[in-house]
């Protein structure tokens, strides 16, 4: 058994360390504070690399999911309703703090009944949960059903085609529209569905884990670092100040995204260990990303 299968079998520390880093570069990235960087908010070079962040979130939850003896794929039932119940505290909390900033005047009866029914600014990021539980819930389903999972991962591929062509393919090209509608816009869309693809992708590099490890870890370290700079050059073009619309992918995310991932189970085991971030990482997680923004 090679190294980056032992890896696999054990428990991922720097993984659960390197997920808490990730939750606080998104608090970061949503403060968005102004320290100046190449005469742009920093935030944006943060937010730019840091894109990956949620790819890796999906990734991590498509990869826990596969078990060789069926074991977790039989408990989606069960994480489903989970994420379900995360998901009402969540509007739950957040309509009673959009209730007390609608007594003092902070936000609009029309904001206050978006934030109820949809999302509004103070909610925007339960977008992840809400589609995490619809993931899971479509898997669940095609689970029960016995409907292969590869179905799932075409679905997810379609998504972020689109995502991909019209987040970042019609910004270098500058087209603004299609069919009258702004491609930005439906970049921001589909953004938000790039967790089909990403989720399947996590569960099949585990299935098929034996594949991965005979990939170069040099290889795949370029590849990842091609994908960070590739990321801060799009923050540096793909800016208002440049004419053009941020980008809502960056393209280098997901570059960087998936040979990352896989690197990770491929430190050893006592290396690079924080046992604090650990223990956020394995205790804390889904409620530092759940209730940030109420801070």
């Amino acid at each position: 058994m090679s190294d980056a299968q032992n890896a696999a079998k054990r428990e991922n520390y720097f993984l659960r360390t390197f997920c808490v880093l990730i939750i606080f570069a998104i608090i970061f990235v949503h403060y968005e504070p102004c320290y100046q960087l190449f005469g742009m908010n920093a935030y944006e070079f943060v937010e730019g690399v840091g894109r990956f962040a949620m790819p890796m979130f999906f990734m991590i939850s498509g990869y826990f999911l596969y078990s060789e003896d069926g074991h977790s794929e039989r408990s989606l039932k069960k994480k489903t309703l989970r994420i379900l119940v995360l998901l009402v505290i969540m509007k739950v909390l957040y309509f009673g703090l959009d209730c007390i900033y609608y007594s003092f005047g902070v936000i609009s009866a029309d904001e206050l009944i978006e934030g109820l029914v949809v999302m509004n600014w103070s909610s925007k990021h339960i977008w992840f949960v809400v589609f995490l539980f619809a993931i899971y819930l479509l898997h669940w389903i095609l689970y029960k059903y016995h409907i292969n999972f590869k179905y799932s991962m075409i679905f997810g591929t379609i998504c972020l085609a689109i995502l991909i062509f019209t987040a970042d393919v019609c910004a270098w090209a500058s087209i603004p529209e299609i069919a009258g509608v702004g491609t930005y816009n439906i970049g921001q869309v589909f953004y938000c569905f790039e967790g089909f693809f990403f989720f399947p992708l996590g569960y099949y590099l585990h299935k098929y884990s034996d594949k991965t490890d005979s990939w170069s870890t040099l290889l795949l370290a370029v590849i990842a670092i091609i994908g960070a700079v590739m990321s801060v050059w799009e923050v540096i073009n793909f800016t208002p100040m440049t004419g053009v619309e941020y980008s809502s992918l960056y393209f280098g995310s997901v570059i960087i995204a998936i040979p990352f991932f896989i690197l990770t189970f491929r430190i050893p085991e006592g290396r690079l260990r924080c046992r604090p971030l650990e223990y956020l990482g394995r205790n804390a997680l889904p409620w530092m990303y759940a209730f940030y923004m109420a801070i």
